[in-house]
């Protein structure tokens, strides 16, 4: 007896190749798309680390200009009117 073979249709061939080759790719795609996104929110928090750096430094100086003591006597003078023992206030009228 002599065996008959099926011969798969071309169009059949090509669904059947595509539904093999997609499962990979759609894997493969996912996992790349997760990469990106976490790299792109490593450099955004990175970003961030910066300038949350900067603000922590330019909040540290500010308190060391209170602990010395110049800013705080210049607020005192500017905002409240206060004047050091033995100073002489003028005041200038304006017309």
């Amino acid at each position: 007896m002599k065996k008959t073979r099926r011969r798969v249709s071309k169009r059949r061939r090509w669904i059947i190749f595509l539904l093999v080759a997609a499962i990979p790719l759609f894997y493969f795609s996912r996992r790349a798309y997760k990469l990106i996104s976490s790299i792109r929110e490593e450099n955004n928090l990175k970003k961030e680390i910066l300038i949350l750096k900067a603000k922590n430094e330019v909040l540290h100086n500010r308190i060391s200009e209170y602990k010395r003591g110049n800013l705080l006597e210049a607020k005192a003078r500017d905002e409240l009117g206060m004047i050091r023992k033995g100073e002489k206030i003028y005041l200038i009228r304006e017309k």
